[in-house]
């Protein structure tokens, strides 16, 4: 089985707070191993499970260089390298193709706007201020699923924050999901310490790739064509963005929108717009 992991940070263990999320804060270092760790017990579900298992893990958090590669377990490859659209125009799912048979999710948070949501925010917390995919308000764990689901890869597992549950359930009520920890509010959160998540984490993988050979998880497919709108903070934003990207249309002083026969083409060219809104460029894409 070929699966392909997709990681973001801020629902990894332990992570609860901004001065964790970049390499200048005190609590990054602690992250990373608790966010290799929660990938790793993935991994390793999906290997107890299907031993020949073809693994591909995507780093798609801020500077993309989180998890620690000494550490990721050896029968992993990982993609690692900033979010510029040059390297990465699926940004997060850069790497995914129809050769996969299963996606996970590892890390994952809330949609911007979220009330009381732990670190929530949509791809740019600078920047975005709601994304829609076809009219509907949607997080970066259903753009994920989306843009897998345009390469017939459906999604098995997403483990992240407590909060994020009900929001799954909008749009993938048979999705399996854990629990790394309890929002208590936008940076606090009841933690469980790695020796308690990692098992939850390996049983439910394995449980995951068990339950797709019994019935397989179904690509998240949206009908074209598939128009992504971003809504950005400023009208500044939006006019770098629209002049400067071909296939951006401008939906009103602060929106713009890429359509694209699949939710993969449409994200290509929105992030394109995404990079480019920047007032200069920000680390994480250096």
């Amino acid at each position: 089985m070929k699966v392909f992991i997709v990681v973001d940070m801020e629902g990894a263990t332990g992570v609860v707070h901004p001065d964790q999320l970049m390499p200048e804060g005190r609590g990054y270092a602690a992250a990373q191993r608790w966010l290799t760790g929660d990938v790793n017990a993935v991994i390793r579900g999906i290997l107890r499970a299907e031993p020949s298992s073809d693994i591909i893990v995507g780093d798609g958090h801020g500077i993309m260089r989180n998890v620690l590669l000494d550490e990721l377990h050896h029968s992993a490859q990982l993609v690692m390298g900033p979010a510029r659209s040059a390297n990465k125009p699926l940004c997060q799912c850069e790497g995914i193709d129809g050769t996969f048979d299963l996606g996970m999710m590892v890390g994952f948070h809330t949609r911007a706007g979220t009330e009381g949501g732990l670190l929530a925010h949509t791809f740019v917390g600078s920047t975005i201020c709601n994304m829609f995919l076809n009219g509907r308000v949607v997080g970066e764990a259903e753009v994920d699923a989306a843009i897998l689901g345009s390469f017939g890869v459906g999604v098995g597992l997403i483990v992240g924050n407590s909060d994020l549950e009900k929001e799954i359930g909008e749009w993938h009520a048979r999705c399996p999901f854990v629990s790394t920890k309890r929002t208590l509010g936008p940076t606090a959160a009841i933690c469980r310490p790695p020796s308690y998540t990692a098992p939850l984490i390996e049983d439910a993988a394995a449980r995951a790739v068990l339950q797709h050979r019994r019935e397989p998880f179904l690509p998240y497919t949206v009908n074209g064509p598939v128009v992504l709108a971003v809504e950005l903070y400023r009208r500044e934003m939006a006019d770098k963005a629209a002049s400067s990207i071909a296939g951006i249309a401008r939906e009103g002083e602060r929106t713009i929108s890429a359509t694209g026969d699949t939710a993969a083409k449409a994200f290509g060219t929105i992030w394109q717009a995404i990079t480019r809104a920047q007032d200069e460029a920000p680390v994480w894409l250096s």
